[in-house]
Order: C-alpha cells, then sequence, then structure tokens
C-alpha cells in the first residue's frame, strides 16, 4: 500500500491491526496519513447541496455541457501529482473543447529558475542522499512537510536556512535565520566568498561572466544588511558547504514574484562547487514525479489560460476536479465569483468550493481504483491496485469511469480501455521493478545531470538577471501546517504576528482579519505576516500568470 496524500513522497505502508504503518524508506508516517482513515470523505452526489443518486448526477452533468458553448466551460484541476490516470478527464474535455485554466498553487516559480539553469528540475535519488555526510536544508521543513526523509540524514551534519525557527530548524546543528525573500541575497554573497576565496571547481557554464557582474554588483556590507546575518554566520556556511552536501530548498525558497532568480542563483553558486552528476552531493528542488514515465495522456491544449489569469466573467461553467479555490488559491476576489456560476466540483470532499458548487460529484478514494504515480521526492514508482482499505461505494466514480461515461454519452472516440492505459505506461517506460506494486525508474541509477544538462546546448547555464525586489515594510510569511495538507484535514487559521511590529502592517494585519485569529508572538520575527496554509491569508493575495506567488504587490 502507498500514500494517497499529495506531499512530497507516496509513503509506503501497510495494515496491522487496523492501523496504517509505514516501512521501506519510508517509516515515519505523518499526522495525515496515521489519521487518514478518520477523515470523512463525501460518498453522495449533491445537486444545489441535496443529495441526489449517482445516475442522476451524471445525466445532470451532460445536461449542462450539451447547454453550453464549449469554449465557455472552463477546466480547473488541482497539480498535485496523485496520479496518472487522474488526469484522464482531460482527454474528454479537449475533445468537447473546454478550456483549460494552466499552471501551479505550488513549485512554478522556483521550477522556472532551475529550467533557466538546468533546463529540467530532477528529484535527488535517494542513494545520493544518503551517500552525503552534510545535509543544507534551505526553505524546507521536512519534519513536517517530509518527515520520510527523515531516515536517510540521520548521523549526519544538518544546516538549516529559513526565515523562521521551524522544527527542522530546531533539530538541526546549526540555524541560520534571513530575512524573508532574501535567499537570492545569501545565494550571491556566498558567490563572492567562493570566487574570491579560489573555490571555484566549475565556470566552464554559459554566462560565467555576466554571473560575475551581479555577484559583485553588491557590497558584503549590503549583502549582510539585505539577509539580516552576520559574517560570522556567514563564513560558517561557506565552511560547511565548500566541501560537499547535499542542498534540500523547498518552497520556501520561492514565494515571491522575482524568486526564479533565488533557485537560479542557489543552482549558480552550487555549480561553481562542483555540485551536479555527483554521487554524494546534489541539490533538490520539487522534481517532476511524472519524469521517465511514459504519459500516454499527455496533452497540449488548444483553449488554455494561465491559471492565475482567469476572468471567470468569461465563463458560464467551471468544472474543478481535485481543487479547493476557495481556499487554495490566491486572487480569492476572483474565486468568489464561483457562487454565480454553474459550478461542477468533481473531488473527494465536500469542502468550501464543492458546498457553493451546483453540482457535486464524488471521486472514489485512492484506494478504489488503478492508477501509476511518481514521487516529486524519490526516484521510485507506485502501482495501486486492489488495495487492503478498498471499500466501494456505488454512488462514486473515478477519473476513468467518468471520462468512458462521458465519451459515450458525447458519442466521442478513441478512448482506450482503463487496463490499457496502466499496460502502456509501464510497458514503455524504463523500469526495475522491485514487486508487484514498487518499481524504480532506471534513469536514476546514475546522478542526475551527470552526462550534461537537458538545456538545447546541453550546459549549465549561469544566473545573469539581477534580483529586482524592493524590501517591503511588512513580508508574508506561509508555511504547512503538520496537521493539514493544502485545505484538507485540520487547518490552522491563525495569523502570527510580532506584537512589536511597526505600525503599517499591526495596522493592515486588524483591517483584514479578524482579532479572534490573530495570534501575537514575540518569537515571530518582527514585520512578518506568518500564516500556515492559505486558508485565511490567501484573502490578501494576488498574483499573475501560471504560478502562484505569496507576497503582497504593493508597498503601503
Amino acid at each position: 500500500m502507498f500514500c494517497p496524500l499529495d506531499c512530497w513522497d507516496a509513503c509506503q505502508v501497510k495494515l496491522e491491526n487496523n492501523k496504517i504503518k509505514g516501512y521501506g524508506i519510508t517509516p515515519y508516517l505523518c499526522y495525515k496519513l496515521n489519521n487518514y482513515i478518520k477523515f470523512k470523505r463525501e460518498t453522495y452526489p449533491k445537486l444545489n447541496s441535496k443529495n441526489i443518486m449517482l445516475r442522476y448526477g451524471l445525466k445532470k452533468l451532460v445536461d449542462i455541457l450539451k447547454k453550453t458553448e464549449p469554449k465557455k466551460v472552463l477546466y480547473v484541476k488541482g497539480s498535485g501529482h496523485m496520479g496518472i490516470m487522474q488526469n484522464i478527464t482531460k482527454l474528454f474535455f479537449e475533445k468537447y473543447g473546454a478550456s483549460f485554466a494552466v499552471g501551479s498553487t505550488c513549485d512554478g516559480i522556483g521550477e522556472r529558475g532551475i529550467i533557466n539553469s538546468r533546463g529540467k528540475s530532477f528529484i535527488l535519488p535517494t542513494w545520493i542522499i544518503k551517500n552525503a555526510k552534510n545535509i543544507l536544508i534551505w526553505g524546507r521543513n521536512p519534519y513536517v512537510t517530509n518527515i520520510h526523509l527523515l531516515p536517510l540524514i540521520k548521523n549526519k551534519k544538518i544546516v538549516t536556512v529559513d526565515v523562521i525557527e521551524t522544527k527542522t530548524a530546531k533539530n538541526s546543528d546549526f540555524f541560520i535565520q534571513i530575512k524573508p525573500n532574501s535567499d537570492f541575497y545569501l545565494a550571491i554573497l556566498l558567490s563572492q566568498f567562493v570566487i574570491e576565496k579560489n573555490l571555484v571547481k566549475r565556470g566552464d557554464g554559459v554566462g560565467f561572466d555576466e554571473f560575475k557582474k551581479v555577484v559583485f554588483s553588491y557590497s558584503k556590507e549590503e549583502l549582510l544588511k539585505k539577509t539580516g546575518i552576520n559574517l560570522e554566520e556567514a563564513y560558517k556556511l561557506l565552511e560547511f558547504i565548500k566541501d560537499g552536501a547535499v542542498v534540500l530548498t523547498g518552497l520556501g525558497v520561492a514565494k515571491c514574484k522575482e524568486c526564479y532568480k533565488t533557485t537560479w542563483s542557489i543552482d549558480s553558486l552550487f555549480f561553481m562547487l562542483d555540485y551536479f552528476g555527483k554521487r554524494d552531493k546534489g541539490v533538490a528542488f520539487l522534481g517532476s514525479s511524472n519524469f521517465g514515465l511514459y504519459n500516454p495522456i499527455n496533452i497540449d491544449h488548444k483553449n488554455k489560460i494561465p491559471l492565475f489569469d482567469v476572468n471567470l466573467d468569461d465563463f458560464e461553467v467551471v468544472f474543478i476536479q481535485g481543487a479547493n479555490p476557495l481556499v487554495s488559491f490566491v486572487n480569492r476576489n476572483e474565486w468568489k465569483k464561483l457562487k454565480q456560476k454553474t459550478t461542477i466540483v468533481f473531488g473527494k470532499y465536500y469542502d468550501e468550493t464543492a458546498k457553493i458548487s451546483t453540482l457535486f460529484i464524488p471521486t472514489k478514494d485512492f484506494y478504489e481504483k488503478n492508477d501509476i504515480r511518481g514521487s516529486y521526492f524519490d526516484e521510485y514508482v507506485r502501482i495501486i491496485r486492489n488495495e487492503e482499505l478498498r471499500i466501494e461505494n456505488e454512488e462514486s466514480i473515478s477519473e476513468y469511469e467518468l471520462t468512458k461515461f462521458l465519451f459515450d454519452a458525447f458519442e466521442f472516440d478513441g478512448l482506450k480501455d482503463e487496463e490499457w492505459y496502466v499496460n502502456e505506461i509501464l510497458s514503455n517506460s524504463d523500469l526495475e521493478k522491485i514487486n508487484d506494486t514498487l518499481y524504480k525508474k532506471r534513469v536514476f541509477n546514475q546522478a542526475p545531470y551527470v552526462n550534461g544538462f537537458l538545456t538545447e546546448d546541453k550546459k549549465f547555464h549561469f544566473l545573469t538577471e539581477d534580483f529586482n525586489y524592493k524590501e517591503k515594510d511588512f513580508e508574508i510569511v506561509t508555511a504547512k501546517h503538520d496537521k493539514a495538507l493544502n485545505s484538507q484535514f485540520i487547518r490552522d487559521k491563525n495569523i502570527y504576528i510580532n506584537p512589536k511590529s511597526n505600525n503599517i502592517m499591526l495596522n493592515f494585519v486588524r483591517k483584514n482579519f479578524d482579532e479572534s485569529i490573530i495570534v501575537y508572538n514575540e518569537k515571530i520575527p518582527k514585520n512578518i505576516i506568518y500564516s500556515k496554509g492559505g486558508v485565511t491569508i490567501n484573502e490578501v493575495l494576488k498574483a499573475k500568470g501560471e504560478n502562484a506567488y505569496y507576497e503582497i504587490d504593493y508597498i503601503f
């Protein structure tokens, strides 16, 4: 069995005495998975909030789609890695002619920077993490979001760089606390040291001279002030990384509009130190869970709109699958318009968006269907078949079953049998079989980038753009809550601030949020609004384009 949740990984689990336990490379399980069975899912379709039978709900769906001009139908899907087969509904909506909202609420901005430098963001295989002696955790909190990583880094020297003293920071050998959105400046400062002290091992990438111009356009004093650290801390960090480490970056380095330059600058720093293509060092961000898998469902949509440029006034019907825009998306005022639309939600939980929907269709649980999933974090592929927790419910429907129903209703052709897709993925992917449910991607038997990068010229490309980020009167810091995942499970709606923050921030908080959810904590850095998840903070955040960013986009 494997974890069905959308996080860094798909933990391997087993059922003992009706309790889920971890094993293999994932012996530790998070709160969400430990309590997975306890959280109620919705198993009945609903029309205008009233229970209906599935057959009537499906008929209503067909009626709505047949009465609507296809381009006036917007398809929105959560961007998690919950399995390749969960994307099969796109085959129908593409054939139907719907418009697709494309983009990421998660890692898109950071990935953009890595595409600039390496061409593709690869996961770092677990065997490389095991081989490393030093671990640098930068903008990531594995003790909350990635706990199956802990056995791999046990007994290693760990340094954490973050804005907040997280649980991971408290369990590290030392912690360097920086200002929000200053990770770029820290990477530039360390790059200065590396160049000045003749520690450069690789300067053969494209744009090295331009990179050096950016690096030395700042004084050390300016960089120290921008990051909020002192020279001793900076040198201590340099000493830690100069001889090799595994660098585990997270979403914390890529939350602002300009932060694609942060991942790009971090890559450039560690390329100089020769971290790529090695067996005991490397740099990791979120990787594509589908990389190394043949995907017969992959589509380049004809009608697509960046997710955060969506104007719902242009659409009559919105079909939402596996997402809760009223909580999880920024630009919340735009998504509140769903209340005035014919909104169809296809999902597992009767959440905020489902409750305002015209039609709710419950999807089957992950354990009730066949699927294949990779991981953001490791090199393994999981096959989901008849699992031990399988509980059939005739009033819910899988993604494939819904797609088959719609193909038949519209007399579309071209859809294959479900088993064909599963077999096609397995037979056309280069996988090593571990057992009947677990495979390993052979592409990760060697270190990523050992044979070059995935840029057009196969070379590494150094950062060549400066960071045009203006420090604000206050900053937004968001993080995952240990008992919540996106908008699911037990949420933390609070806004955390230091009572000694400047008046501009205090007035902003008190104006925009109810006093009952404001928590004053002197351990929070001054002039930071700290939020665990987007339940509350997304009310005031705005973004444009395909990828969300988490900052106030103007200065007060």
